[in-house]
């Protein structure tokens, strides 16, 4: 799972049984080990690296009507790997949230 901007991280910490067998691919330090509330994520080629490793990426981002743009590095580069090499196949809004589910998109040959 991934979350944009990493503040939305709060929402593992309000419900954290919804991501239960869930791994924060972004995530190098827990909020708990680095003393903060959204913790610690890696570098953006890290992250991307760790993106691309998968076939399906839960994100957890702001509702449409409430997102603001994107500014962080880290989350531009977040945005465009999804864009790039993944497709939308689920997607939610609940209470300020927005929950999307993207699918690997298959190897052009």
């Amino acid at each position: 799972m991934l979350f944009i901007p990493s503040a939305r991280r709060d929402t593992k910490s309000i419900s954290p049984s919804a991501f239960a067998g869930l791994r924060d691919i972004a995530l190098v330090e827990s909020p708990e080990k680095s003393g903060t509330l959204k913790g610690v994520e890696a570098s953006p080629d890290h992250i991307r690296a760790a993106m691309l490793a998968q076939q399906r990426i839960l994100l957890v981002t702001d509702a449409t009507q409430v997102a603001k743009p994107v500014t962080a590095e880290r989350d531009k580069m977040k945005t465009a790997v999804l864009k790039k090499y993944f497709t939308p196949v689920a997607d939610e809004q609940v209470r300020g949230r927005r929950v999307t589910v993207y699918q690997r998109l298959a190897a052009a040959h």
